[in-house]
């Protein structure tokens, strides 16, 4: 073989080889894509199901609460991870690196970092906290942290700045459904971490409309 066949010969293995390269990454399946308006599913009970044994100091601040002093009924937003998985239509919106989550009540919006960035340094404890997310295969992980004090529901329990969130998200029925097992450590609350399961389908011609609220209309 002469000089000039074993150059062909090189090149045509190199795009052979390279040609196949391409179509293995081409071929390897990226995460799903959970973009879209979702309408919950989940009965209005599992809203505060899942209720673990109480602490001692939980127990009094569910006995001493008085439904007027809620800053809800004033249109305050609620502090998570109350109100992130009402009743009412989300969206998800997919960037880069991020994953954005638009909340019709209140008008609330959580931003889900997928990079691996951890929270600043000089972060202060949000409404709605820090959250980093990543893939397990095909589920969504999301971790949320420095979360602020407040109420945690409506019947008078509260949350004291340790609150610790992880949330599961996976596809179900052919993309069509959309499931979330979340776990919310709450050592001050609860005497053991709450688990619940929420449930949404996709709506794909839906939207997130504007949020009213009206402290002076008690409707809200």
């Amino acid at each position: 073989m002469n000089k000039y066949c074993l150059v062909s010969t090189t090149l045509a293995v190199m795009v052979v080889a390279g040609w196949l390269a391409g179509t293995a990454v081409a071929q390897e399946p990226g995460p799903p894509s959970l973009a879209g308006v979702w309408l919950a599913t989940s009965p209005r009970s599992s809203l505060g199901s899942g209720l673990p044994e109480l602490t001692p100091r939980a127990q009094v601040d569910r006995e001493m609460f008085d439904p007027l002093d809620d800053p809800v009924i004033r249109c305050v937003m609620p502090i998570f991870p109350r109100g992130g998985f009402a009743i009412y239509p989300f969206e998800i919106v997919v960037t880069g690196q991020m994953l954005v989550f638009l909340n019709e009540a209140f008008g609330m919006v959580r931003r889900i970092y997928m990079d691996g960035r951890q929270p600043p340094e000089y972060f202060p404890p949000a409404r709605r906290g820090f959250s980093v997310g990543h893939w397990e295969g095909d589920e969504l992980v999301v971790h949320t942290t420095h979360i602020a004090s407040g109420l945690m529901s409506g019947a008078g329990l509260r949350q004291y700045g340790d609150v610790f969130v992880v949330e599961r998200y996976r596809l179900v029925d052919e993309g069509r459904g959309l499931v979330a097992e979340v776990l919310t450590t709450a050592p001050e609350t609860f005497a053991e971490p709450r688990r619940q399961r929420f449930t949404w389908e996709l709506d794909p011609d839906g939207m997130i409309y504007e949020s009213v609220c009206d402290p002076a209309d008690r409707r809200f």
